[in-house]
């Protein structure tokens, strides 16, 4: 309960709005915090591995994915967060799949004013 409150309150005072997975990159700012992504993501899910699991983490981190159908294109998930009063930190992970196995991981991030 305590820690609902804090959380309010701290959005309500213009904190941040990421979940607790995702702060620590959101807080890094968008250049190191997409590297720093990155890295984690693809040493948490190296290319060979299930495409599963890391959907499921980016999920939990807040991302809302595009499913894609056509093996040649990457699937798109999108997290947007409110970075302080003024502005909107925006990451997008490029995902290249064969429909189960993970290829390759790509993140991207950028401020906007909110």
């Amino acid at each position: 309960m305590l820690g609902a409150l804090a959380l309010g309150a701290q959005m309500f005072a213009g904190g941040f709005t990421a979940r607790p997975g995702m702060e620590p990159y959101v807080k890094a700012g968008p250049r190191v915090g997409a590297e720093r992504l990155e890295r984690d993501l693809l040493a948490a899910h190296p290319p060979g591995s299930n495409l599963g699991p890391l959907a499921e983490q980016l999920r939990q981190y807040g991302f809302q994915c595009e499913a894609v159908r056509q093996e040649t294109l990457a699937e798109i998930c999108r997290f947007r967060a409110r970075r302080s009063d003024d502005q909107v930190l925006t990451a997008t992970a490029d995902l290249r799949h064969d429909g189960l196995v993970v290829q390759a991981i790509t993140i991207r991030m950028a401020l906007s004013a909110n």
